[in-house]
């Protein structure tokens, strides 16, 4: 760790204090003169006079000239020292560096007994500086010294985790591939894998951006914005003691609801999974809890998916998410109850579904390139699956707790992935798990 060293008062703010008190002195001084070199009997009895309050004004002025920058540097000193302490292993012992080296020369010239004391308590770190400034007048008015302080305190910074790859072996548990744009700006990316590359990337044009990514293991990335912290304890599954919703027994051979016009649909369960395609058929989909079971939810073509409080699970063989072609689904989840802000969700307790494949922007012979659009406001919970985003898809996620939990999370060819962590429908959803980002000071 580089150790701060940029924390002093400025030298042309150092330079302005020195002029100023070497003009008040000069003043002084010819004043001085002038009233010695007069004859005159009464200027003499009124300088006499007048001596000690020109002397205490202009000493008063100085002093405090002198003490305010002083001060000034061992304030910016202490800030250095606790901000830089905080995110280090020895906190303490950091700090005091920190200080001694970042008091400027001039405070060093014009105090003595220049100290610092630091103490950690919990997740912050507290500092304490004293000093004895000097007084130039000390002979004609106050004391020759006189005391000075500064008080600073830092903690961690916290930061929600928004992404969280649960695989605790694999490499790419969270992995860059081709020139994907990858943004988290409000939150941190979390890959559970202990795998010197658990965190990783292929290809340097990728633009991958959070707040700070972390990883069990390691990582093997070119283009992150900050680069991954390795080492980062694993965070265990938020969502892991929602049970899956109840859901009717269904035929094993059922073939799954086939769309291709215009359509509304009613919560419930759904054997064998819906597939909704054609040039542009739109699907509404009422309030409430939809389960795909032994099928996929998968939309290609041109078809338009829409529904307002709605979560939608998926368990059995081959049950999952699958937007292609140049479909879209624009979705929220549930105000209230056991499923709020949960928008999709895989049976975690299902064999038959684990390894499957979250397929977002996959290609339509039909329509081209895969170009899927999907926008959620709510949380896509597949903890056995792996959440992949590709081609040209452009995938969306809100969510004030966790936004994707998965498997593994691969975000690949020229895919638009945006992660936001925004409550604009004031749900009461627990906040997500935290990780640090850096230091604050504390005023």
């Amino acid at each position: 760790m580089s150790i701060p060293t940029n924390g002093t008062a400025s030298p042309a703010r150092t330079a302005l204090t020195r002029r100023h008190s070497r003009s008040l002195m000069s003043s002084a001084t010819a004043f001085i003169h002038r009233f010695k070199t007069d004859a005159s009997g009464n200027i003499v009895i009124t300088f006499a006079i007048c001596l000690p309050i020109i002397l205490g004004t202009v000493g008063s002025a100085v002093s405090y000239s002198m003490g305010s920058a002083t001060r000034t540097s061992m304030q910016a000193s202490l800030d250095a020292a606790v901000l830089a302490g905080i995110i280090a292993s020895d906190p303490v012992e950091t700090a005091k560096k920190v200080f001694d080296n970042n008091v400027n020369n001039f405070a060093r010239s014009s105090a003595k007994e220049i100290t610092a004391t630091f103490e950690m308590s919990g997740e912050v770190l507290s500092g304490q500086a004293t000093a004895s400034a000097s007084n130039p007048f000390g002979a004609f008015v106050g004391s020759k010294t006189y005391p000075i302080g500064a008080k600073a305190a830092a903690t961690w910074q916290k930061v929600p985790i928004c992404i969280l790859g649960l695989n605790g072996l694999d490499n790419g548990a969270f992995d860059i591939n081709g020139g994907p744009t990858f943004s988290a700006p409000d939150c941190a990316v979390q890959a559970n894998s202990n795998s010197k590359t658990g965190m990783s990337q292929e290809g340097k044009s990728a633009v991958v951006k959070a707040k700070t990514f972390g990883v069990k293991g390691g990582h093997k990335t070119e283009t992150y914005s900050p680069p991954p912290t390795d080492g980062s304890a694993s965070v265990a599954d938020p969502y892991a003691s929602i049970p899956f919703p109840p859901y009717a027994a269904c035929d094993t051979n059922a073939k799954g609801l086939d769309i291709k016009d215009d359509a509304m649909l009613s919560p419930g369960t759904y054997c064998g999974g819906i597939s909704i395609s054609g040039d542009s058929p739109k699907v509404t989909l009422q309030p409430g809890i939809y389960v795909m079971v032994n099928g996929p939810l998968w939309t290609k073509g041109g078809a338009i998916v829409v529904g307002d409080q709605v979560m939608i699970g998926f368990t059995g063989k081959d049950s999952s998410l699958y937007a292609w072609g140049n479909s879209s689904l624009q979705l929220t989840s549930p105000k209230s109850g056991t499923y709020m802000n949960m928008q999709f969700m895989a049976d975690r307790d299902s064999a038959d579904n684990k390894g499957t494949w979250v397929s977002i922007g996959g290609n339509d012979p039909d329509k081209g390139e895969g170009a899927a659009k999907v926008s959620i406001d709510g949380a896509a919970y597949f903890p056995n699956q792996n959440f992949w985003t590709f081609g040209n898809a452009t995938l969306n996620v809100n969510s004030p707790s966790m936004a994707i939990v998965a498997d593994k999370i691969w975000t690949q060819g020229n895919a638009t992935v945006n992660i936001t962590n925004n409550n604009p429908r004031n749900l009461a959803v627990k906040e997500p798990p935290t990780t640090t980002y850096g230091a604050r000071l504390l005023r």
